[in-house]
């Protein structure tokens, strides 16, 4: 790969966060067509970037879109959006589960400092379940550990 190409793929990474942000703030309800349709568009970029992007450079920048979009919440209510971005980070990288989990993970980390907030618990539990997929998804018995034992350290 050529000095320029880096760039190139950075560049594209960056458009592909952005894009995974503004298709979180549309998800649906319920399945919908238009929606699906957008995060495979998406997720056949996302495919090609990891083709041509080492494993490890995707996972870091995929884990600091996490604790950076965390860290923009001031408000309780925005922790739901902050974690419909991280759910939909792992839908466009469904291809490549184990880039998405640590990103995830941090999330479960980050959400975990804040459960007395209102509606946090639930968006706990929904950022743990996808997870949960994830793990299933990869057959990655490390990950799998890591979410009983958080399971396992939650109050009664």
């Amino acid at each position: 790969m050529t000095s320029e190409a880096q760039p190139d793929r950075d560049a594209e990474l960056e458009r592909l966060l952005g894009e995974v942000t503004d298709l979180a703030a549309v998800l649906p309800l319920g399945d919908s067509e238009a929606f699906l349709q957008r995060v495979a568009d998406v997720r056949a970029r996302a495919v090609s970037l990891c083709e041509h992007l080492p494993a490890a450079a995707l996972t870091s920048r995929c884990v600091a879109y996490a604790e950076h979009r965390l860290s923009l919440v001031d408000e309780a209510e925005e922790y739901g959006l902050a974690t419909d971005e991280l759910i939909t980070l792992s839908l466009v990288l469904a291809d490549a589960p184990a880039l998405a989990a640590p990103a995830l993970q941090r999330g479960v980390v980050l959400l975990s400092n804040v459960l007395a907030e209102p509606g946090v618990p639930q968006q706990f539990a929904r950022l743990l379940r996808q997870l949960r997929a994830l793990a299933r998804q990869s057959g990655d018995g490390e990950l799998r550990a890591w979410i009983d034992g958080v399971v396992r350290a939650l109050p009664d």
